[in-house]
């Protein structure tokens, strides 16, 4: 073992093919998380978690949902962890989901009515007038009654924990805050999945007729036209 005390343990593992341990006990955390979230109603651990992930089960006595806040806080339980990781796992991360079925994209119901500001070159002239079309495009979202903006953003930790996030924004001021969080899934499709996000909140008020998304790529956000490759 000395002979290997000062040797570059990263270094080594890179060489041998061998992924971090870290990385690799974060990725088995994080299947094993995704596992108790698609099993079946049936399992009788679906009872001893919070009421929102029961899947229709007769909370059990020592359930979490029964605990009080003292004796939740010295829990220490595999079944702790597991309610706490899933109240971070939502269905629109799921492939299957029903907003991601064919006949459900926005491709299918919107692609005539998008369309996307580009800067026709990058000239510091022709950026300069990019960025004031977009400044107006967004105050006219927010002049206009039946118009409103979406702002978009993704973040991607150390942990593995990605973060899709869109703020609504109406009579220049928030109106809602959305976040979505999910287990090893790329930047791109969580952008996406915040755009997403974020447009399916908008389509559900009432009299909007306009929608102006922001994000910081507007390379990916043409991808969600690409049903065939990003459904999301």
């Amino acid at each position: 073992m000395g002979a290997f005390q000062t040797s570059p343990s990263e270094g080594i593992e890179a060489i041998t093919g061998l992924i971090p341990i870290t990385l690799h006990l974060h990725k088995l955390n994080g299947r094993h998380h995704l596992h108790y979230a698609s099993i079946p109603p049936s399992y009788a651990i679906n009872s001893l978690l919070d009421s929102q992930h029961t899947k229709n089960q007769t909370p059990h006595k020592t359930a979490t949902s029964k605990l009080t806040v003292k004796q939740q806080a010295n829990l220490k339980s595999p079944i702790k962890d597991v309610n706490e990781q899933l109240n971070s796992i939502r269905n629109y991360f799921n492939p299957l989901y029903s907003l991601f079925s064919p006949g459900s994209w926005i491709v299918n119901h919107f692609s005539s009515r998008i369309s996307f500001y580009f800067s026709s070159s990058s000239s510091d002239e022709d950026i300069y007038q990019h960025l004031q079309s977009l400044n107006l495009a967004f105050r006219s979202s927010q002049v206009n009654l039946n118009s409103i903006a979406v702002i978009a953003d993704r973040d991607v930790k150390k942990s593995h924990v990605t973060t899709a996030a869109a703020h609504i924004w109406a009579d220049n001021s928030v109106i809602k805050q959305l976040r979505v969080h999910s287990l090893n899934i790329t930047s791109i499709k969580a952008e996406l999945m915040a755009i997403r996000t974020g447009l399916t909140s908008a389509m559900e008020i009432d009299s909007i007729h306009d929608i102006t998304v922001i994000t910081d790529s507007i390379a990916v956000a043409k991808k969600i036209l690409e049903s065939k490759v990003n459904p999301l």
